[in-house]
């Protein structure tokens, strides 16, 4: 049976029913003059952000300026199935898809074309199971995963190249009794399920073909009524939102996908829970409520969640939120108000509206999601470990810019590194660029010493040395994943270990 939607309609009253521009970007040329530099580079990518408005069965859609203000996009709102509870965006931001939670449940998809406008493609809507609550794209942009609340399973389906769905072999894959909420790690390896009836997570292992095979020990327990679930960038901790008793639990995530409970877990909230999302830096998370607001968490290094300072924030039925993909903004559905509110996000993760906010959407609106980062079209890495006293490392990155990037500046955006258990995040502003176009940064975070150096190539080619003291990561494997962040540029890489 329907438990969100219901659920909230019942309190409401009646009367209630990027374009950027950025001296020193770099993208095809590295040090050549401004002038020859902005004659040459690309087309600035744009960022929008879709809404699924359950009660007008339809999708708005808004561009994203470099101030978080939002813009109708041409022919905004398009129309979905009925009731869209949810909606999501494949890596590389061509398609969009939307969980329709009708009996039998449907998956709408769209292609993203000029400006931001939603085309239906051909095939949509695709069949899923009974009251489809969740939709989430896996990270390489293979499978599609839809969590069925009425019919207690996971639809998954292949991607083709023109995003139509197919389903996978063995599809639909069995979960917990109201399988309300689905996410995927983001190496792929694995999807989580919130059970908001069974009070439990389904853990699965996603095999090469998209198949979902329980892992040993699932389901894991968790609070009353879970009904979203997140996993945080660096694939290290699992967050589930419990409506029932206004909690936050927090898991570690072992090498096998298991889920152990965090230190100072369950975290208490307030109002209706329904919601939680970290931020693409990993430092934040942020849970929509009924009634209570927006909660903000800062994320400790052992994933414990502490509430930041003014939280929670002021908003009435904040049932999604959606961070940028440069943690600048923060964007709330407003459900009882039709409106989806714009903050930008402070250092210490307060939230601050932004100018214009609140901006105009369908009725009910439910779900949100902003459109991703751009992968990189290809990289490699080493990685060189000592343990001496005090221990370094030495992590050597070659990447190449995906074809819709906009370019990169890492004097002005934030620069995030993952290599293994360690976790990096630098500040925009923080990296200096020399008169040979390269970029440095020197300094201490969290006790570790850093001295880290982007060279542009060309053709959007750069490579990234860097350089840390006193953290010893010589007990990582042959193969160390790495992640890096540039903006909204991104790419993870298994680096050799030598």
């Amino acid at each position: 049976m329907r438990t969100d939607l219901g659920g909230i309609r019942s309190l409401i009253p009646a009367s209630l029913d990027h374009n950027r521009s950025q001296p020193g970007r770099f993208a095809i040329v590295s040090a050549l003059s401004a002038a020859a530099f902005f004659a040459m580079a690309p087309p600035l990518a744009a960022q929008f952000v879709y809404v699924a408005n359950a009660d007008s069965n339809n999708i708005s859609g808004f561009s994203l300026g470099a101030n978080g203000a939002l813009t109708a996009v041409p022919g905004s709102p398009f129309v979905s199935g009925t009731n869209p509870a949810s909606v999501a965006v494949d890596p590389t931001a061509k398609f969009v898809y939307v969980a329709n939670e009708d009996i039998p449940g449907s998956v709408s998809a769209y292609t993203i074309v000029s400006k931001g406008a939603l085309k239906p493609i051909a095939g949509s809507p695709f069949a899923a199971g009974s009251e489809p609550e969740s939709v989430v794209v896996d990270p390489k942009g293979k499978f599609v995963y839809v969590a069925n609340e009425e019919s207690n399973t996971v639809s998954a389906y292949k991607i083709s190249s023109t995003g139509g769905l197919s389903p996978v072999a063995g599809s639909p894959f069995a979960a917990g009794s109201g399988s309300d909420s689905v996410a995927i790690d983001p190496t792929g390896k694995f999807a989580y399920v919130a059970n908001v009836n069974a009070n439990n997570v389904s853990a699965y292992r996603i095999g090469s073909d998209g198949a979902l095979t329980p892992i040993t020990g699932s389901p894991f327990a968790t609070g009353s009524e879970p009904v979203r679930v997140a996993v945080d960038p660096a694939a290290k901790f699992v967050y589930v939102a419990n409506r029932g008793d206004n909690t936050i639990w927090a898991y570690r995530i072992s090498s096998k996908g298991a889920l152990t409970p965090i230190t100072g877990s369950p975290i208490a909230a307030a109002g209706g829970a329904e919601s939680v999302t970290v931020t693409p830096t990993g430092d934040f998370a942020y849970v929509g409520t009924e009634v209570g607001g927006t909660f903000a968490y800062s994320i400790a290094a052992n994933g414990a969640l502490t509430a930041v300072t003014g939280s929670p924030f002021a908003g009435n039925f904040t049932i999604s939120v959606a961070i940028d993909p440069t943690a600048k903004f923060a964007y709330v559905t407003s459900f009882s108000g039709n409106t989806l509110l714009g903050y930008s996000l402070g250092s210490d993760g307060a939230l601050t509206p932004i100018t214009g906010s609140p901006f105009v959407t369908g009725s009910g609106p439910f779900s949100v999601v902003a459109t991703p980062l751009v992968p990189f079209a290809k990289s490699s890495a080493t990685l060189s470990t000592t343990t001496g006293s005090p221990p370094t490392f030495e992590l050597k990155d070659s990447f190449t810019l995906g074809m819709n990037s906009n370019g990169i500046d890492p004097a002005t955006e934030i620069v995030t590194l993952h290599i293994g258990t360690l976790s990096v995040t630098i500040p925009a502003g923080d990296f200096t660029q020399n008169p040979d176009g390269s970029f440095v940064f020197d300094g201490t975070i969290k006790g570790v010493s850093y001295d880290i150096t982007i060279v542009p190539l060309g053709n959007n080619q750069f490579t990234l040395t860097a350089n840390g003291t006193g953290v010893d990561l010589s007990s990582l494997g042959k193969q160390v994943t790495t992640l890096l962040k540039i903006g909204i540029d991104s790419g993870t890489v298994k680096a050799h270990h030598e």
